[in-house]
């Protein structure tokens, strides 16, 4: 157990978990707010989605960028260039998901 093998898979799917999160979350609070229960006449809260979708933003920019500088320094480790990888994946994905937040003005 000295490869530190659970924290090495961490550090390359951490940008998909994010993302995963973070959609769940958007369409979490979207239903709820637009169940008769919980109606909202004006829709999800477009504050609060579009905080969550800057803040799993700027974590992935991080992940991403730390990655970015360990292969700059010379790292051949598999896990930099797929944690690389995931983080750019995860960025577009998080992007397109949070869309909605500057299309939708109301629940039909």
């Amino acid at each position: 157990m000295d490869d530190r093998f659970f924290s090495r898979a961490t550090r390359a799917s951490l940008p998909l978990i994010i993302w995963a999160s973070h959609f769940a979350f958007s369409y979490i609070v979207a239903t709820a707010q637009c169940t008769p229960g919980g109606w909202r006449p004006e829709g999800p809260n477009p504050w609060l989605l579009g905080g969550v979708t800057l803040l799993a933003i700027a974590a992935c920019a991080w992940i991403g960028a730390a990655a970015g500088r360990r292969l700059r320094a010379g790292s051949s480790d598999f896990v930099d260039y797929v944690a690389a990888a995931s983080a750019v994946l995860a960025l577009v994905a998080i992007a397109w998901s949070g869309m909605p937040v500057l299309l939708v003005s109301g629940c039909a």
